[in-house]
């Protein structure tokens, strides 16, 4: 293990353990659209994203004392239908602060687990501070949706079972929104040494930066605005912790227009016949990018990260 690690090998085989039942291990495949490349499919998970992960291992991380208070949160949508999932098969009351412009579709699933939902404002930390005023008025647990070592670590066990499936892989592209993806599957696949061959590229939408610039800067960076299609992708300033992880273990951050996403997620859909959000198809569009711009073509892999699309978006991705 190196020994400048925020996390171990040790950390994420609990974390494997702890949230057998909740999350699944998720299937590797080669693509049939792109050659030497393999997706590996969180939008199979009971929730239909990774989230589910992070979102287990912290909950089921505290003390049944904590626990019985019931739990909170902040989200664009995927991170609340995994803590509304976890909370109601936990028996446990869920509260989920979620954007104006939520996806419906996920709302109505947040709320057939019994979760409550509020909605305010449209960015992250905005709703983010709605939820930790809710959080104090009624002693709730806060699940953080990124910045938290517990979140990260539970995300880490997707890089694990990735490496475990396809052992030869050279370069792995993952979806950033606030960063907690990126941070445990790089993780994961860095803290051995012989796996740090691995390049882990980071893919962000062209309308939210944010850990982009901060990669770039060196430095914690924010935007003024954060808007994409890729709703799951909207952070205007990643975590303090997981910007903490991409410095030490990524290789790269590159770039995707709302286009590029759109484009990516009809490829899923009919060429790979996989279901898939334009946030969960964000890492692929990058693989696509590099691929055509002759800048990659090693063995790789593309996380698809979330499959709960709309009813609106399946519509115009039919037409393309």
């Amino acid at each position: 293990m190196r020994s400048d690690a925020l996390i171990s090998v040790y950390d994420i085989s609990r974390a494997t353990a702890r949230i057998h039942g909740y999350a699944y291990r998720t299937p590797t495949y080669p693509c049939f659209s792109e050659g030497t490349a393999w997706i590996k499919l969180e939008c199979f998970q009971p929730v239909r994203s990774f989230k589910i992960r992070g979102a287990a291992n912290k909950i089921l991380s505290l003390p049944s004392e904590r626990l019985a208070r019931g739990v909170i949160t902040a989200s664009s949508g995927n991170h609340g239908l995994a803590v509304a999932y976890v909370a109601h098969k936990l028996g446990v009351r869920a509260i989920i602060v979620l954007p104006e412009t939520v996806v419906l579709e996920k709302l109505s699933m947040i709320k057939s687990l019994g979760a409550a939902a509020v909605l305010f404002g449209k960015q992250q930390d905005e709703r983010q501070l709605k939820a930790n005023e809710i959080c104090k008025a009624e002693g709730l647990e806060f699940i953080q949706p990124y910045n938290d070592i517990e979140i990260i670590t539970g995300q880490a066990t997707c890089g694990l079972e990735l490496i475990e499936d396809v052992p030869d892989l050279e370069t792995v592209f993952v979806p950033i929104g606030g960063g907690g993806l990126i941070s445990g599957v790089a993780s994961a696949l860095k803290l051995e040494p012989h796996r740090e061959r691995i390049k882990v590229i980071g893919v962000q939408a062209e309308g939210s930066p944010s850990m982009y610039k901060s990669f770039s800067n060196h430095e914690l960076s924010s935007i003024e605005e954060s808007k994409t299609i890729a709703d799951g992708l909207s952070v205007r300033k990643p975590g303090d912790i997981t910007f903490e992880f991409v410095k030490r273990f990524v290789d790269d951050i590159m770039l995707v227009s709302d286009e590029e996403i759109i484009q990516a997620t009809a490829q899923l859909i009919k060429k790979e016949h996989v279901l898939a959000e334009p946030s969960g198809a964000a890492a692929f569009a990058g693989l696509i990018k590099m691929r055509k711009e002759k800048k990659n073509t090693t063995k790789s892999a593309a996380i698809v990260s979330g499959g709960n699309i709309s009813a609106e978006m399946i519509t115009k991705i039919a037409t393309l």
